[in-house]
C-alpha cells in the first residue's frame, strides 16, 4: 500500500454527497485513502488462494481479507478506533474517485482514470481507513496529467481516449471485436507516467477481463 491519501471530515463530507464521514464511524476524525502502485500488490494476489479457487470476485475478496488484517495489526497497538471500507459490495457507494480529487490528485484524465504522478495509471484505490483521530496534513500528489502531450489519444485504435472525456462505448465496442483491445490497452501503455511501475501483463489481462459484464 504505497498510496497514502489523509483527508478531513471536512474534507470527506464536501465531496461525498449525502454520505458523511462519521456514518463511517462514529466520533470520526480523520480518513486515509489507501492505494496500492505497480505490480506488487497483484503480485502476492496471484499467489492466495483467492487467486485460483474459482470463485467470483478474487482480488475483492483478497482486498477484503488482507487489507482489514494490516490496519488492525498497525492500528490496534495504538489504540486507535477506526473502520475499514471498500470501493466494491458497499451501498452507499463511497465516491473514491472525488474523494481522490479533493486529496489532490488531478480528475480522470483522457484515459478515464486518476493518473498518479509517480504511478501514472498503473495504481488502483483499495480501501478507504476511517479514525476516531486527525491524521497529519501532507503535500497533496497533484495532477499526473498536468503538462502531458497525451500520447494515449493517439495510442487508442478505438478512438475511446479524448481530452474531452474517455468514450465507454467505444471501448467496448472495440474490445468485443478486436485484438489485442480485449486484454491489452495501447492507450494505457502509451502514458509516459510510471512507465517503470506498469503492470505485467497478466495482470492488465486479468483487469481487463474483469471489465466484461458477465454472462
Amino acid at each position: 500500500m504505497n498510496v497514502l491519501l489523509p483527508l478531513a471530515p471536512v474534507d470527506f463530507d464536501a465531496v461525498a454527497g449525502p454520505l458523511r464521514l462519521a456514518d463511517l464511524l462514529a466520533g470520526a476524525g480523520g480518513a486515509l485513502l489507501v492505494g496500492s502502485g505497480g505490480p506488487a500488490f497483484f503480485d502476492r494476489f496471484a499467489g492466495a488462494w483467492e487467486a485460483g479457487d474459482g470463485a467470483p470476485d478474487p482480488l475483492d475478496r483478497y482486498t477484503a481479507r488482507v487489507v482489514p488484517a494490516v490496519v488492525d495489526a498497525t492500528l490496534g497497538p495504538l489504540g486507535a478506533r477506526h473502520a475499514v471500507h471498500f470501493p466494491f459490495g458497499v451501498r452507499p457507494l463511497i465516491p473514491f474517485q472525488r474523494l481522490g480529487r479533493r486529496a489532490g490528485l488531478g480528475g480522470p484524465g483522457p484515459l478515464g482514470l486518476q493518473i498518479h504522478p509517480e504511478f501514472g495509471p498503473w495504481w488502483a484505490y483499495r480501501a478507504l481507513i476511517v479514525l476516531d483521530r486527525a491524521l497529519p496534513a501532507v503535500d497533496p500528489p497533484g495532477d499526473g496529467c498536468a503538462g502531458c502531450d497525451a500520447p494515449c489519444v493517439d495510442a487508442c485504435p478505438a478512438g475511446a481516449a479524448a481530452r474531452a472525456g474517455f468514450a465507454v462505448a467505444a471501448c467496448h465496442a472495440r474490445r468485443l471485436t478486436a485484438e489485442p483491445c480485449r486484454l491489452s490497452c495501447a492507450a494505457r501503455i502509451a502514458c509516459v507516467r510510471g512507465p517503470a511501475h506498469r503492470y505485467r501483463d497478466e495482470e492488465l489481462a486479468f483487469h481487463m477481463r474483469a471489465s466484461f459484464p458477465r454472462r
